[in-house]
C-alpha cells in the first residue's frame, strides 16, 4: 500500500468518495470516530453494533470505533485486529488510521470485485436458462408431463 501522508489522506478520501460520504479529510487524523463509522454503514449496509449513538466524549468516541473494529474482526473478516484499538484511533495514531483504512479499502475493493462475479455469474445461469427454455419450446415435448419433466430438469437440474 502507499506510504506517505498525503498518499493516505488520498485513500481516504477516495474511499469516503466511493461510498458517497460527504466528508472530506485534509490530515491524517481527520479519520475520526465518525469517518469509520460511517464507512462501515456504507460499505457493509449496516449499523455498527453497540454503538453509542450520541458519543458525549473522547471515551465514546474510542468505544464507537472499537465497536467497529470488533465487529470487523468477529462478524466480517474472522481475524485479529488487535493491532488497532479505538483509543488509538481517537488519539489520532497514524499507524492505527492507516491500518484500518487499509481493511476499509480493501474490504471495499473485495466486495465490489465479488458482486462484479456474482452479477456475471448471474448473466451467464440467465443465458444457459434461456437457451435451455428455448430448447424446450423448439423440442415441442408431446405430452404436459413430459413437458413439465423437461422444465423440472431446466430449472433445476444443474
Amino acid at each position: 500500500m502507499a506510504g506517505s501522508e498525503a498518499e493516505w489522506i488520498t485513500i481516504a478520501n477516495n474511499l469516503l468518495s466511493k461510498c458517497h460520504i460527504h466528508l472530506r479529510i485534509h490530515e491524517l487524523e481527520d479519520c475520526d470516530a465518525n469517518v469509520f463509522i460511517a464507512l462501515y454503514q456504507s460499505i457493509l449496509g449496516e449499523k455498527v453494533p453497540d454503538i453509542i449513538a450520541i458519543p458525549k466524549n473522547q471515551e465514546d468516541d474510542a468505544h464507537n470505533v472499537q465497536a467497529v473494529i470488533d465487529s470487523l474482526a468477529l462478524d466480517y473478516l474472522q481475524v485479529s485486529l488487535s493491532h488497532i484499538t479505538g483509543e488509538n484511533i481517537v488519539k489520532g495514531d497514524k499507524e492505527s488510521i492507516r491500518n484500518l483504512l487499509e481493511i476499509f479499502d480493501g474490504l471495499l475493493e473485495y466486495l465490489i470485485e465479488h458482486t462484479s462475479e456474482t452479477s456475471h455469474e448471474k448473466s451467464d445461469i440467465e443465458q444457459g436458462f434461456k437457451e435451455s427454455h428455448q430448447e424446450v419450446h423448439l423440442e415441442g415435448p408431446e405430452s404436459t408431463k413430459e413437458s413439465k419433466s423437461l422444465w423440472k430438469r431446466v430449472s433445476f437440474g444443474r
